[in-house]
């Protein structure tokens, strides 16, 4: 019962926009909304998902350790109107968060050990709300910081480290690197960044702002990848929200070819997607459902069939499923690079 009212929500949150603006609006403003209390990332209820906790695709062969370590930031799991940000302890947004790590952290798990902080992530409506999306988002990030901070002295063992998210944790993603990874000795260390989701400008990239490159195949390290996708023929600036600067173009990778280049990718070339995982567990990754085409800073798709990717967005938006539309392609992409990674650091 619990997971169909799960799904219940799943379906209606993306699609019925007046309902889910309405459900999920705090009735009083910023400051008069207390902020719930800071996770203490001592305490292992303060984490979403630690290494071995998520279900795999693919067994990993017994006592086999993956070799590098996965900094993971969820998106928005929280879909209520109690605040503007959320509380870490409540059950609807543990079991939205569980469901989501299984359909885009552990697409990572063979690569490297899974590190997802819970942390007071802003309620859905916020990003329509320009007087409050930047306060509750810095109140959000000020917990990622801690976190990530916590795994660096308690968890990091020098490995390899890999950054992904989705949506408003890919925004975390991006300061993260600007804050920790423009230089130095985790610079050294990282393997790739996975800020998928969210709107990356070519115009800071061009002018060199950005914390690292954008990569341009499959293999390239210390790079950034990201793409938002899209049926043909969709309306893009559905995710432009209120008050935000339109810059330039966006980036877009292609997460089937791994480079930008604008020719398209057929769907025989995708490795397997998987529908988002409600139910539990991973489902068997479907070879060939969707080709893309990265073209004007947006990976447009072949819109797929079947119920069983019924949760899009409105207008043709596919954020929802930009991992999982993909998962085993970025399954294989996050080996290849750790494995270039460890190659040329065995050549210094």
């Amino acid at each position: 019962m619990k997971r169909l009212a799960l799904c219940a929500l799943l379906l209606c949150v993306p699609g019925c926009a007046s309902v889910s603006r309405w459900a999920t609006t705090p009735s009083t403003g910023f400051e008069e909304t207390a902020a719930p209390p800071a996770p203490d990332y001592a305490q292992q209820a303060s984490w979403a998902a630690l290494p071995g906790e998520l279900p795999r695709a693919e067994a990993l062969a017994e006592g086999s350790d993956p070799p590098a370590d996965v900094f993971f930031l969820h998106p928005t799991t929280y879909f209520w109107r109690g605040g503007w940000n959320a509380p870490v302890g409540g059950f609807l947004t543990r079991l939205i968060t569980a469901v989501t790590l299984n359909g885009q952290a552990s697409a990572f798990e063979q690569a490297g050990r899974i590190f997802a902080p819970r942390f007071r992530q802003m309620t859905l409506s916020g990003f329509d709300r320009a007087e409050v999306r930047e306060r509750a988002l810095d109140l959000a990030y000020a917990d990622v910081r801690r976190a990530f901070e916590y795994y660096l002295a308690h968890y990091d063992r020098g490995r390899p480290l890999l950054l992904a998210g989705h949506s408003q944790g890919s925004r975390f993603l991006l300061r993260l690197l600007q804050d920790y990874f423009a230089s130095g000795p985790l610079r050294e260390r990282l393997v790739a960044a996975y800020p998928v989701g969210a709107r990356v400008y070519m115009g800071p990239v061009e002018r060199g702002e950005l914390a690292i490159p954008i990569c341009e195949d499959a293999r390239q390290t210390g790079c950034l990848v990201t793409w938002r996708s899209f049926a043909r023929g969709a309306d893009p600036s559905v995710d432009v929200h209120p008050g935000e600067p339109v810059e330039s173009e966006t980036v877009c990778v292609n997460p089937i070819s791994w480079d930008r280049d604008e020719r398209p990718v057929p769907a025989q070339a995708n490795l397997g997607s998987i529908p988002i995982p409600i139910f539990g567990g991973i489902p068997k990754p479907q070879p060939g459902l969707v080709g893309a085409r990265c073209e004007g800073g947006i990976l447009w798709i072949n819109p797929p069939e079947g119920c069983r990717y019924a949760i899009a967005h409105a207008k043709g938006n596919y954020h929802a499923y930009d991992y999982e539309l993909f998962y085993a392609n970025v399954q294989r992409n996050a080996n290849q690079r750790v494995d270039a990674y460890l190659e040329r650091t065995r050549l210094r």
